[in-house]
């Protein structure tokens, strides 16, 4: 769908996202702000729009979310040197 490059949608995940990590078969995006402690897990629409299907906290600094085929999230800690897992079910 041709859009002219306009924005089609917003999400507030808060502040501190470096990376997103999207899954094309469930149409989820996965987005950890760092300097806000919180994961964002949104479904992107056909059209581009955003509605928000969880959220939850992370820890301060946590950030790059990367989901796997199940649908968890490993969300990478540096300041405690940990992974986070956050599971689906």
């Amino acid at each position: 769908m041709a859009h002219a490059g306009a924005p089609l949608g917003k999400l507030d995940t808060g502040a501190g996202v470096d990376n997103i990590d999207y899954a094309a078969a469930s149409g989820l995006l996965y987005a950890a702000a760092g300097k806000v402690a919180r994961l964002t897990v949104a479904h992107v629409s056909d059209r581009g729009d955003f509605s928000v299907v969880a959220s939850g906290e992370t820890a301060a600094g946590a950030r790059n979310a990367v989901a796997d085929a199940h649908g968890d999230v490993y969300v990478a800690d540096p300041q405690a040197g940990r992974l986070l897992v956050l599971r689906a079910h």
